[in-house]
């Protein structure tokens, strides 16, 4: 077994790039693991913005290279925010963290997880399997499941609803009509996709049948989203918009699949809301740093 939570570089700068490779590798959760067990008193009332502060900006543009030696300390004897960490910056990270989250993928790890994907839906599920599998699914990384892209997530959706009538897409978020068309600057395009997100919260899910529905509607608008053309926007912004959309595309398949499984109503619930803010947040980042 490889402790490699015992193996910490002394130096500052190392401890960075040691970072940087747990938190975009497929390695990370025996990280937690192995720190936990070290950290047993952990406090977890800690959070990111607690320790990163104002350099959260400068962390999801260029890694870990301006946190301090104290900060490296407090993330790493509070290990359950290394997972949390991981998440974030796979959703609101800039390109510095794409090519990190990349460069840990080869086509084997790929192939590795479609097939795991896979032998999930293909295996008939009875009842009392269902929370279990809902667990194992979890334990995919994200990460992964954005690699795949399109195929990942077809095959996750349309499991999914293999037995189910479709549901249409009203036309709210970003299938709205000319949510995604107008002649407009890059910033306020972004802004505005930010709002259309933002109409999430304008109905209620408060049962599990209201929830499944608005999360397909909204996983819907994604894949609207990632096949438009985008024109107001650069090719590097371009790019970033649907790499990030990927990436939430493939935390909706994953908590779409909970649910189904029996996930608790009111958790999911709170893990779609917590989802839609950070991508609208995200959004919002994004239009400030357009030029």
């Amino acid at each position: 077994m490889n402790l490699a939570a015992f193996d910490l570089p002394e130096q500052t700068h190392e401890l960075s790039d040691w970072l940087v490779t747990q938190v975009t590798g497929p390695n990370l959760s025996s990280i937690v693991a192995q720190l936990s067990a070290i950290h047993s008193d952990q406090d977890h009332d800690l959070t990111i913005e607690a320790i990163c502060g104002e350099q959260w900006n400068s962390i999801i543009q260029n890694g870990f290279s301006e946190l301090t030696q104290n900060q490296f300390q407090q993330l790493l004897t509070h290990p359950y925010l290394l997972m949390e960490l991981q998440e974030r910056l796979l959703l609101e990270g800039e390109e510095y963290w794409q090519k990190q989250f990349l460069n840990q993928n080869d086509d084997s790890e790929i192939k590795q997880t479609k097939l795991i994907i896979q032998e999930t839906l293909q295996k008939p599920i009875l009842d009392s399997e269902a929370t279990q599998q809902a667990e194992d699914f979890k334990k995919v990384p994200y990460r992964k499941i954005a690699a795949l892209g399109f195929v990942s997530a077809a095959l996750l959706f349309f499991a999914v609803f293999l037995n189910q009538e479709p549901v249409a897409t009203p036309g709210w978020g970003w299938n709205r009509p000319g949510a995604l068309t107008a002649d407009i600057p890059a910033d306020q395009y972004l802004n505005r996709l930010a709002d259309s997100a933002n109409e999430w919260f304008k109905k209620p899910t408060d049962t599990k049948a209201a929830l499944l529905t608005r999360l397909t509607q909204f996983r819907n608008g994604c894949e609207t989203l990632i096949n438009a053309p985008h024109p107001q926007l650069t090719i590097k912004d371009r790019t970033w918009l649907i790499d990030r959309c990927r990436a939430w595309a493939g935390k909706l398949d994953n908590q779409i699949v909970a649910l189904e499984k029996g996930a608790d109503l009111k958790t999911a619930d709170a893990n779609a809301d917590a989802l839609i803010h950070k991508l609208v947040k995200a959004l919002q980042n994004r239009a400030e740093q357009v030029t």
